[in-house]
C-alpha cells in the first residue's frame, strides 16, 4: 500500500544520501583537487628528480675506465649529468629587497678581478675537489645541508682544513616560504647550532631552491644569519650560465653542486678563470667588507710562443781556429821559424801572428793553409811582425 511505498522510497533516499556522503568524504580527504583545504598554500611536493638524493640512490657505474668510480661514493664522474641539482638560474626571481635588516646578495661589488665560488647540498663528497683547493688555494664556500654534514663528518673537516667555509642550507632542504615562522626558524637555526659545536662560524644562508621572501629573511635574522646569499652564475652539466646571459664578470657568485664529477666542473671553471685572468676570492671577507686577502693562486695561461727557427752556426776555417788572447803580463812567445822539412810548422806560426794582431780581434788567417808553396811567405810574415812584449 501507500505506507509501504513511502517506506521503500525513504530507505532508498537514505541509502543514496549515505553513498553520497562516503563519496564526498573520500574526495575531500584523498583527492588532490581538495588538497589545499588547510589555511595557506599547501607545501608543494618535491619531485624526486629535482632534489639532491643521497649517493646510495644512484646506480653504480664503474665500467667506464676513463671515468673511474670514486672510492668514497662508489660512483663514476660520468654520472654527473644524471645527478639531480636542487637550485638553478631559472629558479631565481628578480632581486629581492628585504624588509628585515638582513642583507640579500646575488653578486658583490669588487675592485679586483675576482669571483666567488659556492657549492650547495653536500651529498657527494669528492676528494679530488680537496686536491684542487690545495693546489690553487681556492676559498670555496659550501652551503651545506645538515643531514649531509652528519652523513660525512670527516670529509667536511678535511674541507675546512683545505680553506673551505661551511654555511647554512637548512636541515633537510625544504621550501622555506611554505613553512610557518616557527618551522622556518627551526630549519635555519638548528644547523647553525650544530655547526657551532664543530667550531664553524655560520652567519650566511642560501635558501633551498632560492625560495625566499621577507618572512624567511626575518626568521633567518632571528636565527643569527646576517646575509642571504643567492647567485648569478652557475655551472650545470659542464655548462657555464649567467643570470644576465653575458660572460662571467668580476663580483659574480658562482653556484655549483656536490654531485658526481664536480671535480671536472671545477677544472672547467678554473680554465674559464685563467682565460679571463680572474681569481677566486673569500665570500665571507667580501660580505663583511674586509680587504680581500684570501685569494686563490690561479695562474693565467701564458700566451703561446711561436717556435724560433734554428740559427746556422758561424763558419770558420777548421785549420785556423781563433786563438785565446794571452793572459795579462805574459807576452806571447815568439813563433819558431818555419822548417823546410815541416811546412805545417810555418803555417802554425802564421796563425799565431794573425791571432795576435794589433786590434786583438779574432780573425781567420789569410795565409796559406798547408803545403810547401806557402812556407816562404809565412816565415817572412813571422819575422817582420812587431813583438807584443816590446
Amino acid at each position: 500500500s501507500s505506507h509501504s511505498k513511502l517506506s521503500i522510497l525513504g530507505i532508498t533516499l537514505l541509502l543514496i544520501a549515505l553513498i553520497a556522503a562516503v563519496v564526498g568524504l573520500n574526495l575531500y580527504f584523498f583527492s588532490p583537487f581538495f588538497s589545499t583545504k588547510s589555511a595557506g598554500a599547501a607545501k608543494p611536493t618535491i619531485p624526486e628528480s629535482t632534489y639532491s638524493k643521497p649517493a646510495a640512490d644512484l646506480p653504480a657505474n664503474s665500467s667506464n675506465s676513463s671515468n673511474p668510480a670514486n672510492p668514497s661514493t662508489g660512483f663514476s664522474p660520468a654520472l654527473a649529468a644524471e645527478a639531480p641539482r636542487s637550485e638553478s638560474i631559472q629558479q631565481l626571481s628578480p632581486p629581492t629587497v628585504s624588509n628585515s635588516p638582513i642583507k640579500v646578495v646575488y653578486e658583490l661589488p669588487v675592485k679586483k678581478p675576482v669571483v666567488f665560488i659556492t657549492i650547495d647540498d653536500g651529498w657527494y663528497p669528492n676528494d679530488d675537489v680537496i686536491k684542487l683547493m690545495n693546489q690553487y688555494h681556492l676559498p670555496i664556500t659550501t652551503f651545506l645541508i645538515q643531514q649531509a654534514a652528519q652523513s660525512h663528518p670527516s670529509f667536511w673537516q678535511e674541507f675546512v682544513k683545505a680553506g673551505g667555509h661551511i654555511q647554512d642550507h637548512t636541515i633537510d632542504h625544504p621550501y622555506l616560504t611554505h613553512l610557518s615562522s616557527a618551522d622556518q626558524k627551526t630549519q635555519i637555526s638548528q644547523p647553525v647550532k650544530y655547526y657551532q659545536t664543530l667550531n664553524w662560524h655560520v652567519d650566511e644562508l642560501r635558501p633551498p631552491y632560492g625560495d625566499y621572501n621577507s618572512q624567511v629573511g626575518q626568521s633567518a635574522w632571528d636565527s643569527g644569519i646576517k646575509s642571504i646569499v643567492m647567485w648569478d652564475a652557475e655551472i650545470e652539466d659542464s655548462k657555464l650560465t649567467t643570470r644576465s646571459g653575458k660572460p662571467l664578470k668580476p663580483g659574480d657568485i658562482v653556484l655549483l653542486h656536490w654531485v658526481p664529477g664536480l671535480n671536472q666542473e671545477m677544472s672547467m671553471l678554473i680554465n674559464v678563470l685563467q682565460k679571463n685572468n680572474f681569481e677566486a676570492a673569500d665570500l665571507s671577507q667580501a660580505l663583511n667588507g674586509e680587504p680581500l686577502t684570501n685569494i686563490s693562486t690561479i695562474k693565467p695561461v701564458a700566451p703561446a710562443v711561436p717556435p724560433q727557427k734554428p740559427q746556422p752556426p758561424k763558419s770558420s776555417s777548421p785549420e785556423t781556429p781563433a786563438n785565446t788572447p794571452p793572459a795579462a803580463g805574459n807576452p806571447p812567445s815568439s813563433p819558431a821559424p818555419a822548417s823546410d822539412k815541416d811546412p805545417a810548422a810555418g803555417n802554425s806560426a802564421a796563425d799565431s801572428t794573425t791571432g795576435n794582431s794589433a786590434n786583438g780581434s779574432e780573425t781567420d788567417s789569410t795565409s796559406g793553409t798547408s803545403g810547401a808553396a806557402n812556407t816562404s811567405d809565412t816565415a817572412n810574415t813571422s819575422e817582420n811582425a812587431p813583438s807584443s812584449g816590446a
